[in-house]
C-alpha cells in the first residue's frame, strides 16, 4: 500500500493460508502513528474500504489525527501494570516478539479488549496501529493471522516487513526506529527476528488462549472469521488444539 504520511501501512490480505487460499482485502489494515497522514492519505484509506481505527496506545501517546467520518475506539494494549513491564523495559525485550508469550499469558484482558473492540467495530475495514506499527501491532496482527491458519513463513513476512521500512519511518517521522538495538537485544537472547517471531506464532495456541482470556462467543467467532469475511473456523486446528 501506498498512503501519503505513512511508511508502514499494509493490508493484512493476501497471505497464503495452510489451506491454500488467501487472507481477504481490505479487512485489517496496520499501521504506525497516524499523525502524518495527509487529507490525500485518509482518502487512500477510505477508498481501500478502511471506516474505523483501533488505536492501540497508551493515553499518553493519542492524538487527535482521525477524521471525524472514521469511527475511532481506543484500547491501551500496553496497559499501566509496571511490576510486568520493568523486567522487559530493563532488558529491551519489550521492542520484539520476546514478550508476547508473557504478555498473552499475564495481562489476557489487554488483547481481549481489542479483539473485542474489533467484534464491535461499524462494519467495514479496521486499521489497527500503535507508534511504529511494528510491536504492539504486530502482536494483534500475528493473532489476526494464526486466527485464520496464515502459514508460518507468510506470517514472519508479515512481521519482517516492518524491519524493511524501518528507514522509510525514520526518513518520515524524523526519528529512529532502533532496528540494530531490536537486533542487538534479539541476539542476545539468542534469537534473529525470524526465530522470535517463528517461536512466538508456532506456540500461539488460539483455542487455549480464547479460554484464558474468557472471550465471549460473538468475539470468538469475529476473530476467526475475520468478521464473517473468512468462513472456516481455522483456529479448530492451531497448535495444541
Amino acid at each position: 500500500m501506498r498512503v501519503e504520511g505513512l511508511a508502514n501501512v499494509r493490508d493484512l490480505g493476501g497471505r497464503e493460508r495452510r489451506d491454500g487460499t488467501l487472507t481477504p482485502s481490505g479487512v485489517f489494515f496496520r499501521a504506525e502513528n497516524l499523525d502524518r497522514v495527509t487529507d490525500r492519505g485518509w482518502t487512500a484509506l477510505r477508498q481501500v474500504g478502511v471506516r474505523t481505527v483501533i488505536d492501540l496506545r497508551r493515553p499518553t501517546e493519542v492524538t487527535d489525527a482521525v477524521p471525524d467520518d472514521l469511527a475511532v475506539l481506543r484500547v491501551d494494549l500496553d496497559g499501566d501494570e509496571r511490576e510486568f513491564w520493568e523486567v522487559f523495559e530493563r532488558d529491551g525485550r519489550w521492542g520484539t516478539p520476546l514478550y508476547y508469550d508473557a504478555h498473552l499469558r499475564a495481562l489476557p484482558h489487554r488483547l481481549a479488549g481489542v479483539l473485542d473492540a474489533i467484534a464491535a467495530a461499524p462494519e467495514g475495514g479496521i486499521l489497527f496501529h500503535c507508534g511504529a506499527g511494528w510491536d504492539r501491532t504486530g502482536l494483534v496482527a500475528a493473532v489476526l493471522l494464526r486466527a485464520v491458519d496464515v502459514t508460518d513463513d507468510a506470517a514472519l513476512a508479515d512481521y519482517l516487513a516492518s524491519f524493511a521500512n524501518a528507514e522509510a519511518m525514520s526518513t518520515l517521522h524524523d526519528r529512529s526506529f532502533d532496528v540494530e538495538r531490536r537486533r542487538e537485544v534479539l541476539d542476545a537472547h539468542g534469537h534473529t527476528a525470524d526465530t522470535a517471531f517463528r517461536a512466538v506464532y508456532g506456540r500461539l495456541d488460539l483455542r487455549d488462549w480464547f479460554r484464558h482470556a474468557r472471550l465471549d462467543d460473538a468475539t470468538v467467532q469475529a476473530v476467526t472469521t475475520w468478521r464473517g469475511h473468512v468462513l472456516t473456523d481455522a483456529v479448530s486446528r492451531a497448535p495444541g488444539s
